[in-house]
């Protein structure tokens, strides 16, 4: 019997600030680094973070100005390119990072990794709290149950270690 190992070339992380998120790229550019791959980092600007109630918006209702956005696209710019920094640092030779808008669940499942032509998709067990996840259902399962390529949701350290949200640093 010949004995199989699965390489992915083209991995795609979605990070969004979370701590979850931050495990799966540190796990992501592990993979990327033993495996040789490219690693892409995005991260997806959707309207619907900015406008609304609850502790997540930043604008409330209303209008949105555009240079609410534009901060906050160069926030999340600053945020992906410290990560570049992180992957490359750590061996990474080739990494790609994208600022996306859109809908996180279908372009995280579909959009973006047909776009990249990634072959494995990487997401933190959850970015959202248990009454979000009621009402709308997590990131993660949607990409899950609708992804166009291998997913790995990420629930250990590292080390494969079990991860205690209540004690994870920011």
């Amino acid at each position: 019997m010949v004995e199989m190992i699965q390489e992915y070339k083209k991995i795609l992380v979605g990070v969004d600030g979370s701590r979850q998120a931050k495990r799966a790229l540190d796990k992501a550019i592990a993979v990327a680094v033993r495996n040789e791959a490219q690693l892409i980092i995005v991260t997806v600007m959707s309207g619907g973070d900015y406008v609304g109630v609850g502790s997540n918006t930043r604008v409330g209702f209303g209008y949105v100005d555009q240079s609410v956005m534009d901060d906050v696209r160069q926030e999340l710019t600053d945020a992906v390119d410290g990560y570049r920094k992180r992957a490359e640092d750590a061996g990474v030779k080739e990494v790609v990072t994208s600022v996306f808008y859109g809908h996180a669940k279908v372009d995280l499942a579909r959009t973006l990794p047909k776009e990249f032509s990634a072959d494995l998709i990487m997401l933190g067990s959850t970015g959202v709290n248990v009454v979000e996840r009621m009402l709308m259902g997590s990131t993660a399962s949607f990409v899950v149950a609708n992804a166009v390529c291998d997913v790995l949701i990420v629930r250990t350290d590292v080390h494969n270690q079990a991860i205690s949200l209540k004690h994870l640093p920011s």
